[in-house]
């Protein structure tokens, strides 16, 4: 089932990309700027799932945080969110853009109860050099002996054609299709990208980041599958996350 591009979670900034036609900006540079994560959590229900993003701008220095709530039935954004900060301050700190943006997430994480954390079942933080940002194996079982509950997830990056960031590089602008199996072995398509949204910015790679999954009861999985989004940035390619949910047995 194809996801609407209004599904992707990821901010850059469209002030940014006019900063960098401004500069006369041909392409990314060495370095670029990584931002962390931070699980919320679910509802109690499953029916909700929540995260934090945080970190600071290459080229400003400004801290920021954003907070993303999704409704894991339709793998959208929950009206309201996200809740971004950035501090125009270089002095500042992400934890002050990290306060306020949960001060203003607040009501709705309370009204839906965020407080479940699930289990972490895989992550592949950009420091690690041996695992395979394209797919990923789990066991979603927490018996340990006996046979493993196994589910595969797959990402492919797909180069899709982009008039807005051709203006800002030569190089190739990728959307991502994600898949698992199903127990019978049959492929399902989790997401598909058909175009860019201007809140993910110009990307030009992904990775698998972080599989979580929450367990609400009756054999209900509710599970959360983080992508790592490396977008054009002033300094070079900048991570972003945006997360894929869906209910899977």
């Amino acid at each position: 089932m194809t996801k609407p591009p209004t599904a992707r979670r990821v901010t850059h900034g469209i002030s940014l990309l006019i900063l960098l036609l401004l500069l006369g900006f041909a392409g990314p540079a060495q370095a670029g700027e990584i931002a962390e994560r931070k699980i919320l959590g679910f509802s109690p229900d499953g029916r909700y799932f929540a995260f934090e993003q945080f970190g600071v701008q290459d080229g400003s220095g400004f801290p920021y945080a954003d907070i993303f709530v999704i409704d894991t039935s339709t793998d959208e954004w929950v009206k309201g969110s996200p809740f971004r900060v950035l501090l125009k301050d270089e002095r500042a700190q992400p934890v002050g853009a990290r306060k306020k943006a949960l001060a203003r997430a607040g009501n709705l994480l309370r009204k839906l109860k965020i407080s479940e954390q699930g289990r972490l079942l895989a992550s592949n933080p950009p420091s690690e050099l041996s695992a395979d940002p394209y797919r990923v194996e789990v066991n979603v079982s927490q018996i340990a002996v006996g046979a493993p509950d196994r589910r595969s997830f797959t990402l492919e990056e797909t180069v899709l054609a982009n008039p807005r960031c051709a203006t800002f590089t030569g190089e190739p602008i990728k959307g991502f299709r994600l898949t698992t199996l199903s127990r019978d072995g049959a492929r399902i398509v989790l997401h598909n990208d058909t175009s860019i949204p201007k809140s993910r910015g110009c990307p030009l790679r992904y990775a698998l980041s972080d599989i979580v999954v929450f367990e609400p009861g009756a054999g209900r999985r509710i599970f959360a599958i983080l992508v790592s989004v490396y977008a054009l940035g002033f300094e070079g390619p900048d991570r972003r996350f945006l997360a894929i949910t869906r209910a899977l047995n």
